[in-house]
């Protein structure tokens, strides 16, 4: 039986990490629950009082899936089709089983050893809008230095910090940046941790600075203070020279997440 979780917070996610499969597909969609700023809407289904999958609806047209092998997946494609025919993301094994029609897939990588750290990566914990204005660069370029402009990233960034007080003013989410000597940020990334998995979600370099290594400073610094035995850190790559600029970094792809349509 499919419910809606009512309440969307980090104490659901840390609920569903300890009862829902222990892997990197699942911990990937347990990452997305958490940013539940864009969430629109989550259930998780039962079976005799066990959870077996999770659907995460993001953005009205976005439909995230986790499922065990216990998963009722005849109950899950018709709710899913009753979503709306939206873009479903899961493990390859169950896009079948979902009526699923898969037309790209993303990589889950893994760090497997870790390279020597070049330049020091410094970890950012009070003055985070250097940070938000490097993501959010190339939209701050295309609109221009306007004073309406400027009024409206004022408003985007306090819905920013709101939407990352979850992590990164909770205690488990870490900023890693690299600084130039007058104090400008160059490059950052961006980590989320839940149980022992580690998500790197972020990694931006400032246009002017690309292809000079300080992105992967910021990878490495994050992993050399986050690793430990038993933490699992891992990001998702969309394409082959992402996926070749991480393994640089010591990642290596251990799972796959779909992307298809489902069939109404």
């Amino acid at each position: 039986m499919l419910n809606l979780i009512e309440n969307l917070s980090a104490d659901t996610a840390r609920q569903l990490y300890e009862v829902l499969p222990q892997d990197y597909v699942t911990a990937y969609m347990l990452f997305a629950l958490l940013d539940s700023f864009a969430v629109d809407g989550a259930w998780v289904q039962t079976e005799n009082e066990k959870v077996t999958a999770l659907v995460i609806e993001k953005g009205q047209t976005k439909a995230f899936v986790a499922a065990s092998k216990d998963a009722d997946f005849e109950e899950l494609r018709y709710f899913l089709r009753a979503l709306g025919g939206v873009v479903i993301h899961a493990a390859p094994e169950y896009m079948r089983a979902l009526g699923v029609t898969p037309f790209s897939r993303h990589g889950l990588m893994a760090l497997h050893e870790l390279p020597e750290t070049g330049r020091e990566a410094k970890t950012v914990t009070e003055d985070l809008r250097p940070v938000y204005q490097l993501l959010t660069q190339n939209a701050r370029e295309a609109a221009g230095d306007t004073m309406q402009y400027r009024k409206y990233a004022q408003k985007a960034y306090k819905e920013w910090l709101s939407a990352q007080s979850r992590g990164i003013f909770g205690g488990y989410t870490v900023v890693k940046a690299v600084f130039a000597e007058q104090n400008s940020l160059l490059s950052a990334a961006i980590a989320d941790i839940l149980g022992d998995f580690i998500y790197i979600r972020d990694v931006v370099t400032d246009a002017d600075y690309r292809k000079m290594g300080y992105g992967r400073d910021c990878v490495l610094g994050l992993c050399k203070e986050l690793k430990t035995e038993k933490n699992h850190i891992f990001l998702l790559s969309g394409d082959l020279k992402t996926e070749n600029f991480y393994k640089k970094c010591g990642f290596q792809r251990e799972a796959a997440i779909e992307l298809g349509i489902i069939e109404l």
